[in-house]
């Protein structure tokens, strides 16, 4: 029974430790993948329909290559349409503008972007 007390100290410093290390690692994942930013947005109604324009910069290490997907909702939340916006490899700092189609649709309520830069982490 005396030698179970003497390891006790030692897995928990070992549990510690990893745990730590473990968060610490969460915490750089969770930086580098919002390394992209939606630094205008704007929805607008033209005369040849809706449109989303938008500004992202790059704030990682690396140039990137951007999906801007785009979607737009009525006011009880479902789907319309959305698009997909292709920007060339965007440099490290620069930002680069987009706009979606216009798109005549009715009762378009909100809108939602999101900035795919390349497979994330798990391989998607």
């Amino acid at each position: 029974m005396a030698r179970s007390e003497k390891k006790r100290p030692l897995r928990l410093a070992l549990g510690w430790i990893f745990g730590l290390g473990f968060a610490g690692y969460l915490i750089w994942a969770l930086r580098a993948e919002d390394a992209l930013h939606v630094v205008h947005k704007q929805l607008e109604q033209t005369s040849a329909g809706i449109v989303v324009t938008g500004e992202i910069q790059n704030a990682s290490a690396t140039p990137a290559s951007v999906n801007v997907e785009v979607s737009f909702f009525n006011s009880n939340g479902q789907k319309l349409a959305d698009e997909v916006i292709a920007l060339p490899s965007l440099p490290v700092g620069a930002s680069a503008s987009f706009r979606t189609q216009p798109k005549m649709l009715s009762d378009v309520k909100d809108y939602s972007i999101y900035v795919h830069s390349g497979k994330n982490m798990y391989g998607n």
